[in-house]
């Protein structure tokens, strides 16, 4: 009996040093700020998987860290196109710091990856309530909500922006396109117009106009804005695969056409 006691009391002694092998450093605040500035650093240079390394890092000493995880699914989404792989850190993040607007707004662009609208515009939506200061939030939650069928209130997001700041890029294209899904083109049309002057660069808003053409019978008019996304868009696969035979489908409605027929 005595020597079993004197076991449990000589194991006891040996588990001691192990307990106090686990002192946090009183540097490991320090330390874990500037490795997070060092990721965030490599992840802004493109160079990922030292950015990895570093947020991984982080994360092994203090596993809820937003800033890490944020991080980690930003890799995915940006540098590694893989936007259902910045889902799982993202939804960490979140869980971990409800109120951070770039992780709400990194999960929404990942969701909006994968075609995930309601959860896109869920989370877009909270990042622009939590930073007003960042109409690109709003912009991308309005795109979210039109492509989760809320054209009502996509439309009336998407106002919003173009009035807090009309320069920024693609907001009168994204408006255009929500008004043309809800079937009213003369409105589309304009605004149309206006993102080609907005943004002359803005192809897509010619493959819109010419849509809207179409579908209003502007046969020649609607030639020529394909014509128009052609000369910015020769190669792509869209231009190969959807613009340039539409646009030869059309030529051969509008040589089809009485001379008078296309006013």
């Amino acid at each position: 009996m005595k020597r079993h006691v004197l076991g449990l009391a000589l194991a006891s002694l040996l588990l001691l040093p192990a307990c106090n092998d686990k002192k946090e450093d009183p540097n490991l605040p320090e330390m874990i700020a500037a490795k997070l500035d060092e990721a965030d650093a490599k992840l802004r240079e493109h160079q990922d998987d030292e950015a990895e390394v570093g947020y991984k890092w982080v994360l092994e000493n203090e596993p809820d860290n937003v800033r890490a995880l944020t991080g980690l699914g930003r890799i995915e989404l940006l540098e590694r196109q893989n936007p259902a792989g910045a889902i799982d850190p993202l939804e960490k993040a979140i869980a971990a710091g409800g109120d951070d607007a770039k992780a709400h707004a990194a999960l929404g662009r990942a969701y909006a990856g994968t075609k995930k609208w309601d959860e896109a515009a869920e989370h877009l939506g909270k990042a622009w309530e939590l930073d007003e200061n960042t109409e690109q939030y709003a912009l991308e939650y309005g795109v979210a909500l039109r492509e989760s069928g809320k054209l009502d209130e996509a439309a009336q997001m998407l106002e919003e922006v173009a009035q807090l700041n009309p320069k920024i890029k693609f907001v009168y294209r994204e408006l255009g396109k929500t008004q043309q899904a809800a079937g009213e083109l003369d409105k589309a049309l304009r605004t149309f117009m206006k993102a080609q002057s907005a943004w002359q660069g803005d192809q897509d808003s010619y493959a819109g106009a010419a849509e809207v053409y179409e579908a209003q019978g502007e046969i020649s008019k609607a030639v020529d804005q394909w014509s128009f996304y052609i000369q910015q868009d020769c190669c792509s696969t869209y231009s190969k695969e959807v613009a340039k035979p539409k646009l030869a489908e059309l030529k051969e409605k509008e040589n089809a056409l009485p001379n008078d027929a296309d006013g």
